[in-house]
């Protein structure tokens, strides 16, 4: 688990990521969640007193990653950009599982993502 505190930032200019709110996690942070990684993973945790899992990390380049904190998480920790936020977190080894709804659509038309004659449950 790492702890540390940073500012809630929110990209000005930056493609399809302009308008984003997000906290930076810096790469000896990563570091420290998952070494010598540069892909996106999953981490769980708190910000400020709002806990949080299955959520990915970002790369953004050399090492660090930024987390996104959409409007949902926004208006629970209720703070906006500039803020200081209190973060924990760790790497988040649940096994991903598939929403049982999109499962069931999907065996009803295998050819939709090309997996012809796999069980899905």
């Amino acid at each position: 688990m790492v702890k540390y505190t940073t500012s809630i930032l929110r990209f000005d200019k930056q493609g399809e990521k302009t308008g984003w709110t997000y906290i930076e996690i810096p790469a000896d942070v990563a570091r420290k969640l998952k070494p010598g990684n540069k892909r996106s993973f999953r981490v769980k945790g708190k910000l400020d007193s709002y806990s949080f899992e299955k959520t990915s990390l970002l790369p953004m380049g050399k090492g660090s990653f930024i987390l996104p904190l959409n409007a949902a998480i926004r208006k629970a920790i209720g703070k906006r950009h500039g803020a200081m936020l209190r973060v924990q977190m760790a790497e988040d080894k649940s096994e991903f599982v598939f929403n049982p709804d999109l499962m069931a659509c999907l065996a009803d038309d295998p050819k939709a993502i090309g997996l012809n004659g796999i069980d899905f449950y």
